[in-house]
């Protein structure tokens, strides 16, 4: 989290905004736990048991998304031969890559 989404003052690692007092634990918690299911997906990818795979990624993009994520329930999603929505991935995130990144030619 960059920025309080009440006032949007600055985070500043504090489970309280400083700002307008908002409670950003909540927020914070569902953070940790999409961690927590990432890293639970790459292990469970480790010991090749990519039904565990799929479900922990499809959890952690569900909390909280990141490209990051996005990236590693496409790579479940193939391996679990859900090609469909892994190609779906693929292209939100080319399109996504396409709108962020800006032309600066002269």
């Amino acid at each position: 989290m960059n920025k309080c989404p009440a006032c949007n003052a600055r985070y500043k690692n504090s489970r309280i905004c400083y700002r307008c007092k908002t409670d950003l634990g909540p927020l914070l918690d569902i953070e940790q736990q999409a961690l927590v299911h990432k890293q639970q997906a790459v292990s469970a990818y480790m010991s090749n048991d990519f039904t565990a795979m799929f479900f922990n990624a499809k959890r952690s993009l569900s909390l909280f998304y990141t490209p990051d994520s996005a990236r590693l329930l496409a790579v479940a999603a193939v391996l679990e031969k859900r090609f469909d929505l892994a190609f779906f991935l693929w292209n939100k995130l080319r399109t996504c890559a396409k709108t962020t990144t800006k032309n600066y030619s002269v």
